[in-house]
């Protein structure tokens, strides 16, 4: 699964900004020109600090959205290494199983009892191929 992270702090203001090629966009690329700052001023006392707050605050935003975006993927990468140990460990289970099936067979076989042995390991591959066919049913590929 590939996920893209969020946009990067400022990425928000860099669409509005209108800035020109190979220009560094930072978050207050999206502040008005202080002349019309300065006319909003006079409209609206305090315009210009409020604007400076939520361009910050965007900032802030994008910012934590992006660090819990890094620890999301970390996490995902834990998991990852967890489902592959498990997957690892139900393969060598399972391999054991039918090596311990073949091994009480060949047992039975050798004292004579065929009838016994064939019932045992055919039932028991049975079980087996029926417990994997139902887990690989139950987990799709990701």
């Amino acid at each position: 699964m590939t996920t893209t992270p969020p946009e990067e702090p400022g990425a928000a203001a860099a669409i509005d900004d209108g800035a020109q090629p190979g220009q560094v966009s930072t978050p207050y690329s999206a502040l008005p020109a202080a002349s019309q700052a300065e006319v909003w001023e006079r409209v609206v006392p305090g315009a210009g600090e409020r604007i400076l707050r939520l361009v910050e605050q965007d900032f802030e935003r994008q910012a934590e959205k992006h660090r819990q975006w890094c620890l999301d993927r970390a996490h995902e990468r834990r998991l990852d290494l967890v489902n592959l140990a498990l997957r690892a460990t139900g393969m060598i289970v399972g391999s054991g199983g039918v090596a311990g099936y073949l091994w009480v067979a060949k047992y039975f076989v050798d004292h004579g009892a065929a009838a016994p042995a064939a019932g045992m390991l055919g039932g028991g591959v049975a079980a087996l191929a029926a417990a994997f066919l139902g887990s690989s049913k139950r987990n799709p590929p990701s």
